[in-house]
């Protein structure tokens, strides 16, 4: 279709991309495969298409078994399709694109939500940008203490306060690589403000996106019309947790680089995040 766009959602973790998901999933201008996180760029440029193959054959397991919604056999049908389509290794754009947009070829906008896509490298950005000839990307943030609390929350489980302890602890130590990398705002705005151009890119704070002029804001970029969004629904909600406040000066000071990039490339931090601060 003449005009259609194509977003690419690259996160960051825990920042409401599934919320955002499920809102443009149900747009009447937006066509999504039910399957999302595709991870078909970083597979390509991490060689870990095996592993998230797994994931997918996993996840359709778990769908053939689970009641028959609708919903659930769309997703056993987008999950069947994926893993015909792409074998985890072999490059092709082609293939990807035609299984994204199939279904929806007179949508206005169709895309992949996946937040790993964050780590990505110029190269495999520039390749995302040049996919089509309207390809836009939006990446959310979190505060970044917010954000890791809430990924280590996820990661540890059911393991109670020791385990808990133990994530803080890697983070703080350097080990904890995966949770740290996605909180590195400053590698990946420098990346793709490097790789595509400037107003291809939206960006939004996940403490102001459940209001409606985030939405008026991010459907103005995208180029469909805004509809009514469940705000107070809540997707994929880690374990609760309260961060103890020595536990947040301590992970507020790591991260001081990546505030201090934020309020820099943004021109303010926004208040939701400053409010949270302990002093030094």
């Amino acid at each position: 279709m003449s005009g259609q766009t194509f977003i690419f959602c690259l996160g960051a973790t825990k920042a409401g991309t599934s919320w955002l998901f499920d809102y443009l999933y149900g747009h009447r201008d937006c066509h999504f495969p039910a399957v999302k996180e595709l991870h078909y760029f970083d597979a390509l440029e991490h060689g870990t298409g095996d592993f998230y193959r797994k994931q997918a054959q996993a996840r359709l397991e778990r769908a053939r078994s689970d009641r028959p919604t609708r919903w659930q056999k769309q997703l056993v049908a987008d999950l069947e399709r994926w893993l015909a389509t792409f074998d985890g290794k072999t490059r092709d754009d082609a293939a990807y694109l035609r299984y994204v947009r199939e279904g929806g070829e007179n949508a206005r906008l169709i895309g992949d939500f996946t937040p790993a896509y964050g780590l990505l490298r110029e190269a495999s950005l520039k390749a995302m940008a040049a996919l089509t000839d309207k390809v836009r990307f939006v990446y959310l943030m979190r505060d970044p203490v917010d954000r890791i609390w809430s990924n280590i929350r996820m990661v540890a489980g059911a393991g109670g306060q020791t385990a808990l302890d133990a994530k803080v602890d890697g983070v703080l130590n350097g080990t904890a690589d995966n949770i740290l990398d996605r909180s590195n705002y400053r590698r990946t705005l420098n990346r793709l403000t490097r790789a595509i151009p400037r107003d291809a890119l939206h960006i939004e704070f996940y403490e102001r996106l459940f209001t409606p002029a985030a939405i008026e804001r991010l459907c103005a970029f995208l180029g469909i019309a805004p509809q009514p969004a469940s705000f107070d629904r809540v997707v994929h909600q880690s374990a609760k947790a309260a961060l103890p406040m020595g536990q947040r000066a301590q992970l507020q000071a790591a991260l001081k680089p990546q505030y201090n990039f934020v309020e820099k490339f943004m021109g303010e931090l926004p208040t939701e995040w400053t409010q949270k601060m302990v002093s030094a």
